[in-house]
């Protein structure tokens, strides 16, 4: 048989992160791993592909298709199943995923023959051999017209086969996350130990976190060609004896990498010295959740830290000159003064690059919403991306609420001082790619204020 794997390319009406960031399709090349040597294995990345998906279903013809996604993708996805069973009523559809883990409902679709929504690493050989008719259909895998059950699942299972990233050689040379080129993606770790009430993590993985041997994840790090490397565990710096043996094994094994990795910040606010001697091994950047400069906020999103400990953890930061990229959440009831005491607490810690994260209550998380307090349907999934405002404000309106976000970004992103360190520090192919991407994400932001505003004039004319 052939399988065709495919990353679906987002909604036009997502607000693209793409433009500033596309990353390998790591959990495609993982199922690759697990397709046998009598079949044969496509991967499709359609962010990078420039023509239709049917001109690639016509190219390829595969017997079974394999689709996956996040919450913005359901729609998508389905279209995807749905052209492929015009083009041939024959082939297997199946989808997967992390949100099809965590609500495989929104994925039942006629056109979706199996989804897959527990432990695919080990589910996916057995639903080949399923559509072979050589045995039953999988435990973990849900057909479609049967609805998801968790009660029925089996428990989790966290094997991890090394990922075939032969089958995108043509796009490696495409990948890239902010000023980080050509870069690999390593998953060393399933899960997070913590119980943040805005985080999506925990409720994929059922709240269990558990890690690879070191020894599995050095073996895969020596394959590795590219030099940097995006750790994309929802958290690395969970153990400090599991990092100083990673540090440790990288001198051993004289690897020459660069490191982007997301971290807490109460670990490295309380381990400068190791935080000093990673990065004499490479690492460059950490991807720190602050979420909030608000002590009142952070106990509200249950983080577990204080406003204190982001301080230190900055100081810990700027002093082993290992970049941050911070990210925050900016919750309905903010007002313009809050926005100016982020704006101003940013720019005294030295934060150079931060992503802005309106309150989004993702299903499955603690964090809830009744719909009458949504401003985006919950069945409009290609805006449910993190970057769209998705509960009312209190204080302000939509559209002035969006002007606060760009207006914060600018006063973070475009300080000339900021702006002569990329010119020091990056090519200027990097930077020009940079302006690009974000210019663009600025012009969908644009349109969601005109959005706004007219819908507000609209109500107002209508009352």
């Amino acid at each position: 048989m052939k399988i065709v794997f495919v990353r679906p390319r987002p909604s036009p009406e997502t607000i693209g992160l793409q433009h500033v960031m596309v990353v390998e399709p790591l959990e495609l090349e993982v199922l690759a791993a697990l397709v046998g040597p009598q079949d044969t294995s496509v991967i499709l990345d359609m962010i990078l592909e420039k023509e239709t998906f049917p001109h690639y279903l016509c190219r390829e013809r595969p017997d079974v298709l394999c689709v996956t996604g996040y919450i913005t993708h359901i729609d998508i996805m389905r279209e995807y199943c749905r052209a492929a069973k015009q083009w041939n009523p024959g082939i297997r559809t199946v989808v997967g995923g992390v949100h099809c883990e965590v609500c495989p409902d929104d994925l039942d679709d006629p056109a979706v023959d199996f989804r897959v929504v527990r432990n695919a690493a080990v589910v996916f050989p057995l639903l080949i051999d399923h559509i072979r008719g050589l045995r039953a259909l999988p435990e973990g895998v849900l057909p479609a017209g049967v609805r998801g059950n968790p009660a029925d699942l089996p428990a989790f299972d966290f094997t991890y086969p090394l990922p075939v990233r032969s089958l995108k050689e043509r796009y490696r040379s495409s990948y890239f996350y902010i000023f980080h080129d050509r870069v690999a993606l390593l998953k060393t770790a399933f899960g997070c130990p913590y119980k943040c009430t805005f985080c999506f993590c925990r409720a994929i993985t059922g709240g269990r976190y558990a890690e690879r041997p070191l020894e599995d994840v050095m073996r895969e790090l020596e394959l590795i060609r590219e030099r940097e490397i995006y750790i994309v565990d929802d958290d690395f710096l969970v153990n400090r004896t599991r990092v100083q043996s990673f540090i440790e094994e990288n001198r051993r094994r004289g690897l020459e990498k660069k490191y982007l990795l997301y971290g807490r910040a109460d670990f490295i606010a309380h381990n400068p010295g190791l935080m000093r001697e990673f990065r004499s091994v490479g690492l460059s950047t950490v991807i720190v959740g602050f979420e909030s400069f608000v002590d009142e906020e952070l106990k509200r999103y249950d983080k577990g830290t204080d406003v204190a400990t982001n301080r230190e953890a900055m100081d810990v930061l700027r002093a082993g000159k290992i970049d941050c990229y911070a990210t925050v959440i900016i919750p309905p009831e903010w007002d313009r003064k809050a926005f100016d005491e982020c704006r101003h607490v940013m720019r005294s810690l030295g934060i150079h690059y931060v992503n802005l994260q309106p309150l989004t209550p993702l299903p499955g998380t603690g964090c809830v919403a009744r719909d009458d307090n949504l401003v985006i349907s919950r069945t409009d999934h290609a805006r449910w991306d993190l970057a769209h405002v998705m509960l009312r404000p209190e204080h302000l309106t939509v559209a002035q609420f969006y002007r606060a976000i760009i207006d914060l970004y600018s006063a973070v992103l475009f300080r000339p001082k900021v702006i002569w360190g990329y010119l020091r520090r990056y090519r200027l192919a990097q930077i020009w790619k940079m302006t690009l991407g974000t210019m663009r994400v600025g012009r969908q932001y644009e349109r969601r204020i005109r959005e706004a505003a007219a819908t507000a004039s609209g109500g107002e004319a209508h009352a």
